[in-house]
């Protein structure tokens, strides 16, 4: 199956390589790039998550399946770009945005019954390789030509172009939730206070602040004319941790391992609703008769040595988190771009072999 998913991934690059190759015919002047290498782009959009928590109304299904579009909330960003080459671009990108999820807003019952939740402020910086298949591009205003006889751009410019983009970064995150639990009897129970959750290790574990992620996306570009324009990006951010949301492993006993009143809370262990729970005892007494530990029923009618007691969905040791799959987030910006000029160049021209300056509008 890998050597099958590198085939499927060869394809799509040599694909995306043909069509760039397509789309680049007519273009006369292939270095024109060169002449506006630095741009700044700053806009703003939609975030959103997926982490143990929240999600849709059946079980965790992974990827783009699972979003809850409830809980969508904001990013902005700003990026520098430089021009390396006329089909790559570097940026560097400085992103804000906020995440969250909540169990209360799921119909799936044991995560609308575990009744977690989690805010989370995102801080990205990430360094980004931008591949254009499609060369936004507004032609040459006025047609000018080079002493060969060659246009210095295209005739009639395509306005839209299209990009794909891949690269690595870090970003901090603090996740803080609120006490609101049920009972038993699907009551709510809490104060609503907030709580920081990475100092309460409600896991029992300690995480870091600050991880890695790796931005993938897609993005359009539409050219208003050679210095500037806009563009909508969708970009998916693969993560190196499950905490994002403080929840990864299994519920964590603090009440019997000197937990504070907040951590005990916020663990949000042995709340929501139980079920009946059945076992067997292999001890017996002096008389030959079944031991069965205090506040069980014994259940003669499934087995001589079998009982049963009500258990927590949320006990010790049970399944809090998926620790097999780390979190990740996404966003989707509509942000304006700015083109700046290099200052005016020599450049020889190619009949009188002398130095004369040149000056065009692309």
């Amino acid at each position: 199956s890998f050597i099958l998913m590198k085939f499927k991934v060869s394809g799509i690059l040599i694909l995306f390589f043909i069509l760039s190759e397509i789309t680049g015919q007519g273009f006369y002047n292939r270095y024109s790039y060169r002449t506006k290498r630095h741009e700044i782009t700053f806009g703003g959009g939609a975030s959103s998550c997926l982490t143990d928590l929240g999600g849709g109304d059946d079980i965790a299904r992974g990827f783009l399946w699972d979003v809850d579009l409830a809980k969508t909330n904001f990013v902005g960003n700003f990026s520098y770009l430089f021009n390396l080459h006329s089909k790559i671009v570097l940026r560097t990108s400085f992103s804000f945005a906020k995440v969250s999820g909540d169990d209360a807003l799921t119909e799936e019952f044991y995560r609308n019954n575990r009744r977690l939740n989690f805010t989370s402020n995102i801080l990205e910086t990430a360094q980004i390789i931008e591949w254009i298949i499609i060369k936004a591009r507004t032609g040459n205003r006025y047609n000018l030509k080079s002493p060969a006889g060659r246009y210095l751009g295209v005739k009639k410019g395509n306005n839209i172009g299209l990009y794909v983009f891949g690269g690595i970064g870090g970003f901090y995150y603090d996740p803080y939730g609120f006490n609101r639990f049920i009972n038993e009897n699907g009551e709510l129970m809490g104060d609503g206070i907030k709580y920081k959750l990475r100092p309460l290790k409600t896991e029992g574990e300690s995480y870091q602040p600050v991880a890695i992620c790796l931005p993938l996306g897609i993005g359009i570009k539409k050219a208003f004319n050679s210095q500037g324009g806009i563009k909508i990006e969708g970009g998916f951010r693969f993560t190196n941790t499950d905490y994002l949301d403080d929840v990864s492993n299994v519920y964590y006993d603090w009440a019997s391992n000197g937990g504070n009143s907040a951590q005990i809370t916020m663990s949000g262990t042995n709340t929501g609703a139980k079920f009946t729970h059945t076992a067997m005892t292999n001890e017996i007494d002096a008389n030959g008769n079944f031991v069965f530990p205090a506040n069980t029923t014994p259940r003669p009618d499934i087995s001589p040595n079998v009982y049963s007691y009500d258990l927590f969905h949320t006990a010790p040791g049970f399944q809090r988190g998926n620790p097999q799959n780390d979190d990740s987030y996404m966003f989707v910006t509509l942000s304006a771009y700015k083109k700046f000029s290099n200052r005016t160049k020599r450049y020889r021209t190619i009949n009188l072999h002398q130095k004369r300056k040149i000056k065009a509008s692309f």
